[in-house]
């Protein structure tokens, strides 16, 4: 009975611990683009297409041609300010190589972004550690205490 418990409780703390990598990945695959897209990002002017409102509050969709001429559509979420008129210019920015990365210019929320990291990281990180130390903990003391 206390093996299956054990099993268990070590099996719940590994699958806590990967929804933290989970979580920590998630967080810096943001982040990361987002100085990316800052850091290497083409700037440009689009032509404010429509509106759209959804789950993050009123976005804005803007159409712009990259380097090469081609047409590109993106989705300005969370507007944050007045929101142009249709047939209005935006300014926009995006990668050269992957136009289908692309934000309103300029890119926002690198700093709050940066200090959410500062505590968020160190946070999931102590608890992805705490859940792999209480599983071997579990582990030791159950199966290897002889």
């Amino acid at each position: 009975m206390v093996h299956a418990l054990a099993c268990g409780a070590v099996v719940a703390l590994f699958g806590l611990s990967y929804v933290v990598y989970v979580a920590l990945r998630a967080l810096w695959d943001l982040f990361a683009g987002k100085v990316r897209l800052s850091a290497r990002g083409v700037r440009a002017r689009g032509t404010c297409a429509g509106h759209t409102s959804g789950r993050y509050g009123t976005g804005v969709v803007v159409t712009f041609a990259d380097l090469s001429g081609m047409t590109h559509h993106m989705v300005a979420s969370a507007w944050e300010g007045v929101l142009p008129e249709r047939g209005s210019e935006v300014e926009i920015v995006y990668l050269p190589r992957n136009p289908k990365v692309a934000g309103v210019w300029p890119v926002r929320a690198l700093v709050p972004n940066a200090l959410y990291m500062a505590v968020a990281v160190p946070v999931l990180l102590a608890a992805g550690t705490a859940c792999l130390l209480a599983a071997a903990w579990i582990a030791r003391t159950v199966w290897f205490s002889g």
